[in-house]
């Protein structure tokens, strides 16, 4: 992507606000050519998917070798029509935040939303799931609902793992299975160890969502029920286990990266500001692999010495020179 288109979006998104009614924001740089043109609110989806056709080149340059840009694509044209009306820079500024980290936005690990005049990129849990797993720290991340119905018991005094057990009732359908009580999550990191698990209450994550998001306050002071807290609760839930518990294993670059996009989009700033530069973020992924690497060498045991026989039997060592001070010198 253009040095020049890159820092045109960031402008833009940062206008913010609509300028007037039915306006996006940015409309009146967008007529003179400065930054990224769309259709107006009365156009049709189609001329939006063409208006995007423009970038698609950027973006897909945008995305991780590993992405096929076709797949991304199409699940970005398949939210269009959901993002009516936002601001044009900030349709792309999101698209473009979205491919930086890889996610597919087709609600699995990440979606494409409207927040007022902005179109934001939101990952789900399952994206903070895919980018723990990146980061090469942990094998395996848990997360999980605990309903009425089921069997569970945290005994913190005890060692892991039998400090903890989630038994799920699954003889009876999932409907059937009663409130759910508790989120969880927790990690088996690289070398066997288990991470702490995260458990939080329905009043925690009412907690977290009241004092948190600012898309939920925007929502509940509008008096629409469209935020995420009000439409997918549980996820939200489970989302908020995850933030929390990434905060107690080893990092990586681009789990940072993807809680400080969130964050941006809470706040209405522009997300590609925050998300991962594809070229940075490779060699940041290497110097991490390699570190990850030179510490793990650490912690393998080293083989067995061997020396030359001859005939059947065992050759004796050679006699070291200089005793104990020579012995020293190796060390």
């Amino acid at each position: 992507m253009s040095t020049d288109l890159l820092a045109r979006v960031r402008a833009a998104s940062a206008a913010g606000t609509p300028s007037g009614a039915g306006r996006p924001a940015g409309a009146e740089e967008a007529a003179t050519g400065n930054v990224p043109t769309a259709p107006g609110n009365a156009e049709t989806v189609e001329a939006l998917h063409t208006w995007l056709t423009r970038y698609e080149g950027h973006i897909a340059r945008r995305l991780p070798s590993h992405v096929e840009a076709g797949a991304f694509l199409a699940a970005v044209r398949d939210r269009l029509p959901a993002l009516e009306g936002c601001s044009p820079a900030s349709i792309l500024d999101a698209v473009l935040a979205c491919a930086s980290f890889g996610f597919i936005p087709d609600g699995r690990e990440a979606v494409l939303t409207r927040d007022g005049a902005l179109a934001t990129f939101i990952p789900t849990y399952r994206g903070y799931v895919k980018a723990m797993h990146n980061s090469g720290f942990v094998t395996s991340v848990r997360v999980e609902m605990v309903y009425a119905g089921d069997e569970f018991t945290y005994e913190p005094t005890r060692p892991a793992p039998d400090d903890f057990v989630h038994r799920p009732n699954l003889d009876v359908p999932k409907d059937k299975r009663g409130e759910p009580r508790f989120a969880y999550a927790f990690a088996w990191l690289r070398g066997g160890d288990r991470s702490q698990p995260i458990i939080l209450s329905s009043e925690d994550a009412d907690e977290i969502r009241d004092l948190y998001s600012k898309a939920y306050q925007r929502a509940r002071d509008a008096g629409t029920d469209d935020s995420f807290w009000h439409t997918h609760r549980l996820d939200m839930w489970r989302k908020s286990a995850i933030r929390r518990l990434y905060k107690l294993v080893p990092t990586s670059a681009e789990m940072r990266a993807l809680e400080a996009v969130e964050e941006a989009a809470e706040a209405g700033r522009p997300q590609l500001d925050h998300a991962p530069d594809p070229e940075a973020a490779a060699l940041v992924a290497e110097a991490e692999r390699a570190a990850r690497a030179a510490e793990g060498s650490q912690d393998v045991p080293s083989g067995t010495l061997k020396v030359k026989a001859k005939g059947r039997g065992r050759s004796k060592p050679k006699k070291q020179r200089g005793g104990r001070r020579g012995a020293r010198g190796r060390a």
